[in-house]
């Protein structure tokens, strides 16, 4: 990507610049009247977003994240997509899909009246993305910036034929200490526990959410707001989804988090997953011709 001609196209004074980040990827920039933020159209990924009365950002990113081509980046929200986990078919292709690891196009960026910015970045399939997924689609990332961070991934089926996916937003939320952060809105839902000693077993959820261990779970049937309790900075993170009823609540623990080359061992004190996602029984099948939209709203208040 040209950064002095994505400027001259897509900038905006004062608000939004296009400049070469970490591994020599182009980053947007962003910083209004509401909020400072950091996209990075490689993997259509937003990295950060800290409102402008917010003591710290909302996002986090590892500082051994790969910035490297081929390789998703750690943190931000990464846009898991055609399908969310491992290969459905067991063809050995990346987990989550591929998108997260590939380059998106810049489509439009525009400063709005009430002083948000919207950023959209999208992908169409070309023989380099049906050699991996035979489908024909165009995929967009919606993102508006104001006092809340808006995120909305479209699908559009360019085929003539039904197609199937999973998808998801993988959040990455920040946190003072995994001590005593606790996720709210789940009590009563059932889940499927994936943590390494859950072997698959179906559950139900009693009360918030706590971190002791590993947690990988995917919750159904949830409600459409969620909340992260986070006591160590003082402030919950308000998460609505819309057209999801699938969520998954992650955090390595100490034994996973050593094994991965991409995070620090105790960066697992530092961050939770709680995801957007259609998933498991949540299939969703698009009809030729047409759109279907997963978003989430992200927003910070203090405690």
């Amino acid at each position: 990507m040209d950064i002095e001609a994505l400027n001259a196209e897509h900038g905006i004074d004062g608000v939004l610049r296009f400049t070469k980040g970490r591994g020599g990827f182009v980053m947007i920039e962003i910083a209004n009247a509401h909020a400072t933020a950091l996209i990075s159209p490689y993997g259509g990924q937003v990295l950060a977003y800290r409102p402008v009365d917010a003591a710290e950002d909302l996002l986090f990113v590892s500082d051994r994240a790969y910035f490297s081509e081929g390789k998703a980046i750690k943190g931000g929200i990464p846009v898991c997509w055609p399908w969310f986990g491992p290969d459905p078919e067991g063809k050995g292709r990346p987990a989550h899909g591929f998108v997260r690891a590939w380059p998106w196009t810049v489509l439009t960026t525009e400063a709005l009246d009430d002083g948000s910015t919207r950023v959209r970045l999208g992908i169409a399939d070309d023989k380099d993305t049906r050699a991996i997924w035979p489908q024909y689609f165009n995929l967009l990332v919606d993102i508006r910036l104001a006092g809340a961070l808006a995120v909305d991934l479209v699908t559009r089926n360019a085929g003539d034929r039904p197609f199937r996916i999973t998808q998801g937003l993988h959040a990455y939320f920040k946190i003072g200490d995994v001590d005593g952060v606790r996720v709210e809105g789940l009590d009563g839902c059932r889940y499927i526990d994936q943590a390494k000693d859950g072997a698959g077993a179906v559950l139900t959820q009693h009360g918030p959410v706590g971190f002791e261990r590993e947690v990988n779970r995917i919750y159904e049937d949830v409600p459409s707001v969620l909340n992260i309790i986070d006591p160590a900075m003082g402030r919950r993170i308000r998460i609505e989804s819309e057209q999801s009823r699938t969520a998954v609540v992650w955090n390595p623990w100490a034994e996973t988090a050593m094994a991965m080359d991409d995070l620090d061992d105790q960066d697992y004190r530092r961050f939770i997953c709680v995801e957007t996602v259609n998933t498991a029984s949540e299939v969703i099948e698009i009809p030729a011709g047409e759109d279907y939209r997963l978003g989430a709203c992200y927003a910070v208040e203090p405690l």
